[in-house]
């Protein structure tokens, strides 16, 4: 991973901070959170389908939540040891 793509990786971390740090970013989380199968299962007996469909929005919303608590300097210095 080059210098320029952890750069554009901490911008975009940055844009997700400012979107979910505020009282109404935070409660459209939350309000995901519960809609998206963050707090349950997103598997449906005998429905593989729909099982399938929520999980891909589980998924989603786990994605956020990453970028979110992104360690920017622990991916640096990963990338620096593995660059040694």
């Amino acid at each position: 991973m080059t210098d320029e793509q952890i750069n554009k990786i901490a911008e975009l971390k940055r844009a997700y901070v400012e979107c979910f740090s505020t009282d109404a970013g935070k409660k459209v989380l939350e309000d995901l959170e519960s809609r998206c199968f963050v707090k349950s299962t997103a598997y449906i007996p005998g429905d593989i389908y729909t099982s399938v469909f929520n999980e891909g929005t589980r998924a989603n919303v786990l994605y956020m939540k990453t970028m979110i608590s992104l360690d920017i300097e622990q991916i640096k210095n990963l990338q620096a040891e593995a660059n040694q």
